[in-house]
């Protein structure tokens, strides 16, 4: 019997049944994977904080557990393991279809325990959900270890929750009740974020591939909050005032980040992901972080990667490199988009000048540098994407297949984050929802075409307009990465092979859909599926439908 038992959800509950076409999704996030096996952070803090409490406990990753055992089963598994309370994460939107079956199970199965949900997108729908979804108990909304601390006192004790801070709940007679915000931590240093054996399973999600290497990577946060405001950004200094109630980021002292590095050191991590921008501690605190990791001798931590919020100068670089966590360094920065006017009004404001200036001295110094832009901003247009592609090629050029120290990336900006400013406020910022309550996301997540994914359109841009730019987009950066020889001919053309079955899929799919007979459709659905699973039978398709 545990006292609370952690569920982190798949994506989709039963995708190993269901029939989906994932295409650009699946290759954005090859690592996590479309189910979506990365679990948020803060689980893990909050499940430390009880366990240093005397509470008995366990993380268990349903997704990864469903991918990595083919024969798991998780009702078998739900009804044999026995809690208190069920704690199951709803903090990204892709979860939604996911965190509620999960929660919908545990319940009829443990009737006399606690279902309760947390996370940003519980936090930011928790009284639709609770009014709409009966087996779930609670919801815990912003940050959620002192308040699941609370609960679990109270729970046995008894269950009068209403002075657990941070809850919305439903009482006796149905009624919801939701309780006021304690004040959240002004840092973290009581909380841990390195105790991985807390987890079940611990494999795939630790583990990455760079290069021809398979490295284990940690996640360790400098802070919690932000003091920029990206319109589309569920985690932005906006959405942390509404939804968590902090008016600035909480940092974890350089001290207490050695000792995350030191536990996870010791248990076998190669990589970290040292994520947020320490930059936005101010200086002082930036350079006391990298000099104290950096006077740290790890046995087997290789590897760091940090965040650029903005563009570095060459002087933070130069003493970067000199001070380098690890023995390898790599940066990330994401400008979304290549025109300066489109990625001022999503919210960094920098010029590509000040861009290109950044990666040129990463290259200099030769630290890797990874630049990421997104496809779906209120702002981009036909005639924008096309010059973000000119700066693709501008920055592919600037590296060498021999020693490529930059990465040039997108995703498609399938789900609007729910709590952003774009979500609350979509006209002033250029977009209209298409999933506008949380009951939206949870029924347009079944669906089985990556294109019904997409919650909303923009000013210039329609779902079909969007879907076919991602598609675009995926084409040029192919084209890019053989321009300057990173991909082989035969590489790129096994790519480009799929971008023209990803085509053929979605009209399809789309046709199938409209099919009223459902056991019909979903035999239809199933046929296509085969052949999109079986290179030969998708060879010859892509010459039957495209006229080669």
């Amino acid at each position: 019997m545990y006292d609370v038992l952690f569920l982190h959800p798949p994506s989709v509950f039963d995708f190993r049944k269901r029939v989906q076409f994932l295409g650009p999704i699946a290759r954005t996030v090859p690592h996590n994977t479309p189910v979506f096996i990365m679990f948020p952070i803060g689980l893990l803090s909050i499940a430390n904080y009880l366990d240093t409490h005397g509470y008995k406990l366990r993380i268990v990753n349903l997704g990864e557990k469903m991918l990595l055992e083919e024969k798991f089963g998780v009702e078998e598994f739900l009804k044999k393991v026995d809690a208190k309370v069920f704690g199951v994460d709803l903090h990204w939107c892709v979860h939604s279809h996911g965190a509620i079956e999960i929660a919908k199970l545990c319940k009829s199965y443990h009737p006399s325990s606690l279902v309760v949900l947390g996370g940003l997108t519980a936090t930011r729908f928790h009284a639709e959900i609770l009014s709409k979804y009966p087996f779930i108990d609670a919801i815990i909304r912003g940050e959620g270890e002192e308040a699941m601390l609370k609960l679990m006192q109270k729970r046995d004790k008894q269950r009068n929750f209403s002075n657990v801070p941070n809850l919305t709940y439903r009482k006796e007679k149905g009624k919801i009740h939701i309780n006021n915000f304690t004040k959240p931590p002004e840092n973290l240093d009581k909380y841990n974020f390195a105790k991985l054996d807390l987890v079940e399973p611990n494999i795939r999600v630790w583990t990455a591939d760079f290069g021809v290497k398979k490295l284990r990577v940690g996640y360790i946060p400098v802070c919690r909050g932000c003091v920029f405001n990206c319109v589309t950004c569920g985690g932005s200094s906006y959405s942390y005032r509404k939804l968590m109630h902090r008016s600035r980021p909480a940092f974890r002292s350089p001290e207490k980040v050695v000792e995350d590095f030191q536990q996870l050191d010791e248990q076998r991590i190669d990589s970290i992901f040292l994520f947020q921008d320490a930059r936005m501690g101010g200086k002082s605190y930036y350079r006391h972080l990298i000099k104290t990791l950096h006077n740290e001798k790890w046995s087997r931590i290789e590897h760091v990667t940090m965040e650029l919020f903005y563009p570095a100068d060459d002087t933070f670089l130069t003493w970067l490199s000199k001070h380098k966590p690890a023995d390898k360094i790599g940066l990330t920065i994401s400008p979304e988009s290549g025109v300066e006017k489109v990625r001022k009004v999503h919210g960094r404001r920098y010029s590509n000048n000040r861009l290109l200036q950044t990666v040129r001295s990463c290259v200099g110094h030769k630290m890797p540098i990874a630049v990421f832009f997104m496809i779906g901003l209120a702002e981009q247009t036909h005639e924008t994407l096309d010059q973000t592609w000119s700066l693709w090629n501008k920055l592919l050029s600037m590296s060498r297949p021999e020693e490529p120290l930059i990465l040039v990336d997108f995703g498609p900006m399938i789900l609007l984050d729910p709590g952003s400013l774009a979500f609350d406020f979509p006209e002033k910022y250029g977009y209209r929802l298409i999933f506008k309550k949380f009951e939206d996301f949870y029924h347009k997540m079944q669906l089985p075409s990556w294109k019904h994914w997409i919650s909303y359109e923009s000013k210039f841009l329609k779902r079909e307009d969007l879907t076919e730019l991602i598609l675009q987009s995926w084409e040029r950066l192919l084209d890019l990465y053989e321009k300057h020889g990173f991909y082989t001919r035969s590489k790129a053309k096994s790519e480009r092979l799929k971008i023209s079955l990803e085509r053929i899929i979605l009209k399809e799919a789309d046709a199938i859909l409209c099919m009223k007979d459902e056991k019909e459709k979903e035999k239809r659905l199933r046929e296509l599926k085969v052949i999109t699973t079986d290179p030969l039978l998708s060879y010859s398709y892509i010459l039957t439908h495209s006229g080669i």
